[in-house]
């Protein structure tokens, strides 16, 4: 009796296809991306101003969902900006946001996972009004 093996097969790959160029000036490409991440800050500013008014909020499910959410599409959008930057150089006030918005999706993920002292969500929250007053300052630049 023989032992079985595997076979492997042999697949043709396609040839890679070429990362498309982008089409714009700075503005054009950077404009819509921080435009989105502004929108992002806002919810977290609205999902925080629920908070203040009934901080029975911060302990349910859906709230938390809705801001591990918004978390995650900010996260996205850091990413996405961050990407810009390989293909185009990005401005040194853009490169600081990019790190900035990493700080505050990591002190907000901190602050809803584990937080026994709030230090996590006051850093987030001052965090997140400077980078959200960041965006604005860059997007009257452009």
């Amino acid at each position: 009796m023989t032992p079985e093996r595997t076979l492997g097969v042999a697949v043709a790959v396609g040839s890679p296809t070429a990362t498309p160029a982008l089409v714009g000036d700075y503005a054009s490409l950077v404009r819509p991306r921080l435009e989105h991440i502004q929108h992002d800050l806002a919810d977290i500013e609205q999902r925080l101003a629920e908070l203040q008014k009934t901080p029975v909020l911060m302990a349910q499910d859906d709230w938390r969902n809705q801001m591990f959410g918004t978390l995650d599409d900010l996260a996205l959008s850091e990413a996405d900006l961050r990407s810009l930057g390989s293909r185009v150089p990005l401005k040194e006030n853009v490169l600081k946001l990019v790190s900035d918005l990493d700080f505050v999706v990591s002190e907000w993920r901190m602050a809803l996972d584990y937080d026994p002292d709030a230090t996590h969500f006051l850093r987030a929250g001052r965090a997140e009004k400077m980078t959200a007053d960041e965006v604005a300052a860059v997007l009257s630049e452009l």
